[in-house]
């Protein structure tokens, strides 16, 4: 099994720590507001990670962090009149709701920043006992919120230091040069910093209305990026297999949990494998929060008609992982109709009850291996998901002619139960569509010409099927067939 690993920039052979044990940790949601389809496509590809993993037999330990202390939660609290840890709760809930639903299955741990206070402090205390990291009194804050104390402090990574004792390391995942590293967040408070690109993993309180924890540099909170490397370490040790999220998050987030944990251990590399998951594009914007551009995924899923999870995990997977998807209607009800199919085919495939066919046995055999072996090259779904369609296609005129064994379709139906499901988790219930087979037939006929280029045949048939009252679609998935309405 190979993996693209961001790090080193090329397919690497999956090699774990430990043998047949996996250790993943990827970034999860600041829980300030429902989760967008965005996020939802990077959860959904990783969930396929670590259903792959299972079913190769490893013994995975998948954790997933949730922010739940974060500067825009404070921002809804206040416009909101409510608590902070009353506006986490509340999304918190509504993503483990909204992403079960979805059919996200494979993380056995979502882990709370504010249940983690203490091996954060931890880890801030052995960076400033090492040198990589500085406190620093805290800047003056204005008006009547303000707190007044002089006893609270913010401490920063110091990445001059680290640059020194780790030369090549701070840039090196994401390939920006060390003069274009810079830090941005916060600016009107970090003017007490050493360096401009010295990054806070402790900030003082400053105001009231902020949550805070006592800690040897008073009252504060931690910073964003130090909560995954405590919580990583905790549950994965210093060093640990893969490292996964979202193509933005590759600075400065991904590059200061490197240095931060580099730091705290001495061990080099923090991570073996980086995987990063490409944006979900709405009309050339990538999709999300801060831009006002995203469509909720618990509202997409009430959207749906039927199947709507295995309609959105099949959306979510049908560009390869790296690349960027487009947010089109047109692309979700194509994803609909494909489901469909699934379905169709596995309600006509169990009431088969014909003779034993060896043509059956070898296509299965063929699509199966062409499966597995798409998901081992970089988990690529849009392959994996190809072949089950080809399958379907090559193998619906032996169903509707009864030219496949109850014991053939009994291995059928275990191949994307136990397999494509298990993995992808793309199969509906059994629900026929009632799609007469000779319309079927003509599909399959249409298909061979197109794909001999005979194309004035493949139209004539086309308008034979339209001229029965119905229409077909070619799509990533194949011909898709659908009643007239």
């Amino acid at each position: 099994m190979k993996i693209y690993n961001t790090l080193t920039k090329q397919k690497e052979e999956f090699t774990p720590i430990e043998e047949k044990k996996v250790r993943m940790f990827v970034c999860g949601p600041t829980v300030y507001d429902y989760v967008h389809i965005g996020n939802a496509r990077t959860f959904v590809f990783f969930d396929v990670v670590g259903r792959y993993l299972e079913y190769k037999n490893y013994e995975l330990n998948y954790v997933q962090n949730i922010t739940d202390i974060d500067d825009k939660i404070i921002a809804r609290a206040r416009d909101e009149s409510k608590k902070p840890d009353e506006v986490a709760a509340e999304f918190k809930a509504a993503f483990i709701k909204d992403t079960g639903d979805l059919k996200i299955v494979s993380v056995n741990n979502y882990a709370s920043a504010s249940d983690h206070i203490a091996q954060i402090i931890e880890q801030v205390k052995t960076l400033i006992a090492k040198g990589y990291a500085y406190a620093a009194p805290a800047v003056k804050a204005a008006g009547a919120a303000a707190v007044e104390t002089a006893e609270n402090k913010d401490v920063y990574f110091e990445i001059d230091r680290y640059e020194k004792d780790f030369p090549s390391e701070y840039g090196k995942l994401s390939g920006q040069k060390a003069d274009e590293l810079q830090e941005g967040s916060r600016v009107e408070m970090e003017t007490n910093k050493i360096n401009p690109r010295d990054f806070v993993i402790w900030k003082a309180q400053n105001y009231n209305y902020e949550p805070a924890w006592e800690s040897p540099w008073g009252m504060g909170r931690p910073g964003w990026h130090i909560e995954d490397t405590a919580i990583s370490e905790k549950y994965l040790g210093i060093q640990y297999d893969i490292h996964g999220g979202a193509q933005d998050l590759m600075f400065p987030h991904h590059e200061a949990e490197i240095a931060q944990q580099q730091a705290a251990s001495g061990k080099v590399p923090f991570v073996r494998y980086w995987m990063h998951a490409g944006f979900l594009v709405n009309k050339a914007d990538k999709m999300s929060k801060s831009l006002g551009n995203f469509t909720s995924l618990r509202d997409l899923l009430a959207a749906q008609t039927r199947h709507g999870a295995e309609t959105l995990r099949l959306y979510f997977l049908s560009a390869h992982y790296r690349s960027p998807l487009a947010y089109e209607d047109a692309l979700i009800r194509q994803s609909a109709a494909a489901i469909d199919r699934i379905a169709d085919f596995l309600a006509r495939l169990n009431k088969v009850d014909g003779e034993q066919n060896p043509e059956a046995d070898e296509k299965l055999r063929l699509k199966s291996e062409k499966f597995l072996s798409s998901l081992d090259d970089d988990f690529n779904a849009p392959g994996a998901i190809a072949s089950v369609f080809e399958l379907i296609r090559e193998l619906n005129p032996l169903v509707g002619r009864n030219q496949i064994s109850p014991a053939q379709a009994e291995a059928i139906d275990s191949f994307f139960r136990a397999t494509v499901e298990r993995t992808l988790g793309i199969v509906p219930e059994p629900q026929k569509q009632n799609i007469p087979d000779e319309i079927l037939e003509l599909a399959e006929t249409r298909e061979k010409h197109r794909e001999a280029k005979e194309f004035q045949k493949a139209d004539m048939i086309r308008d034979q099927i339209k001229a029965a009252g119905y229409i077909i679609d070619d799509t990533a998935y194949g011909p898709l067939i659908s009643a007239e309405e």
